[in-house]
């Protein structure tokens, strides 16, 4: 079942940075928690905000479709992260969130993400349509080449 969403509704996470979300270009042995994993985080947050208190039916959940995300200060990898999200806005089913990521010193990052809500077996379908369309096209594009 799906509930109203509503504005002012919040989730907060912790989560305990690791390896797998590193940077890997500034110098040799790094251990910079990387922003498109805190963007990853971000969002992860806003979807579990719908998913628990506003989309009861597993056929729904939501994708993002909008991240105006800034990342001002790094964190070391192995140390707590606190992550926000805060619904700011609806328009039927596209919701605005608020996000915020903070390590045990300071806000690490910050801006809005926007998320869709969808039905999956709709999705899904729409999706493999688009899928069979593209392979078709590309399979006739290499019996021309050949």
């Amino acid at each position: 079942m799906i509930q109203e969403v509503k504005i002012g509704s919040t989730l907060e996470r912790k989560i305990t940075s690791n390896s797998t979300q590193t940077t890997t270009f500034l110098w040799d042995g790094e251990n910079v928690f990387s922003t498109p994993s805190m963007i990853a985080e971000m969002e992860e947050t806003c979807r579990l905000l719908l998913k628990e208190q506003f989309l009861n039916d597993e056929e729904w959940d939501s994708v993002g479709t909008l991240v105006n995300v800034t990342h001002t200060a790094a964190t070391p990898i192995g140390f707590k992260i606190l992550i926000k999200s805060k619904v700011i806005s609806v328009d039927n089913r596209r919701i605005m969130f608020e996000v915020e990521a903070s390590d045990e010193l300071e806000k690490i990052g910050s801006g809005k993400h926007e998320r869709f809500i969808i039905n999956i077996p709709k999705f899904r379908s729409k999706f493999e349509s688009k899928k069979s369309t593209l392979m078709l096209r590309s399979f006739g594009k290499t019996i021309k080449e050949a």
